[in-house]
């Protein structure tokens, strides 16, 4: 191959590369007014985890509280009494400009500051496990003045964005979602944001699953080295043939 072959290789990679950009689907918002829940898990802190929302500042602009829950008519939710694909609902009561109480593990933070404006509730980990079903309290949203739509990344990142700037201080809002992973520890990161700030705190991270994933972009890298080489012989054994002829 010739250097202008092999540039125009890696120009073709390189837009290939750059076609693969993060991307976001929407999720249909289900109501958790009308939801149904079994028993919550008891977790290492307790059926619930309180946490605050810290800033990179280490002050708290939210309260964050946080449920995992069996399906209905489950008296006690023990993860590993149950059935393959059993459905866990993962539920976050978020009150922003306020802190309660946090659980032990978690200390509050000195500081308290309000937070309005708030643009997204979002998750920090892949939802591993999602079945497609997400939501948020359409009463605690109304009374906000906002709504949410949801949307999943291509790396399995949920996000809940308002289309409004109308959510602030002091104004409770529950959202939730689904997924086949039982939670294995407060381990996963949870955030609001507005355009001049953000905080994160803990919550349950639902267990990975852990699947072999062929390499399909590592693939199409080699299937073009493959076609550019073919062409590339080619060409020369038809540039052979003309000059010996």
């Amino acid at each position: 191959m010739n250097d202008i072959t092999i540039q125009r290789m890696r120009l073709t990679i390189v837009l290939l590369l750059l076609s693969f950009n993060t991307y976001a689907l929407p999720i249909v918002s289900s109501d958790f007014d009308g939801l149904s829940l079994g028993t919550k898990i008891a977790g290492p802190v307790g059926p619930e985890v309180e946490t605050s929302l810290v800033n990179s500042a280490g002050q708290a602009i939210g309260d964050l509280a946080s449920s995992v829950s069996c399906p209905p008519g489950a008296v006690v939710c023990l993860p590993g009494d149950n059935a393959l694909g059993t459905i866990y609902t993962y539920v976050h009561e978020v009150i922003p400009g306020i802190d309660l109480l946090n659980d032990g593990p978690f200390p509050n933070p000195d500081e308290v500051i309000p937070f309005d404006n708030i643009s997204d509730f979002s998750l920090g980990f892949s939802a591993s496990g999602f079945n497609g079903v997400a939501g948020y309290s359409f009463t605690e949203a109304a009374t906000a003045q906002v709504n949410f739509d949801i949307e999943i990344s291509d790396t399995g990142i949920l996000r809940w964005v308002t289309d409004s700037s109308n959510w602030g201080s002091n104004e409770k809002i529950t959202f939730f979602w689904q997924t086949t992973q039982a939670p294995v520890g407060p381990g996963g990161s949870y955030g609001i944001a507005n355009a001049q700030d953000s905080g994160f705190g803990a919550g349950p991270l639902p267990m990975a699953i852990e699947v072999a994933e062929p390499n399909v972009l590592g693939s199409l890298v080699a299937s073009l080295f493959i076609v550019f080489a073919f062409r590339v012989r080619d060409k020369q054994h038809i540039h052979s043939k003309a000059l010996a002829s």
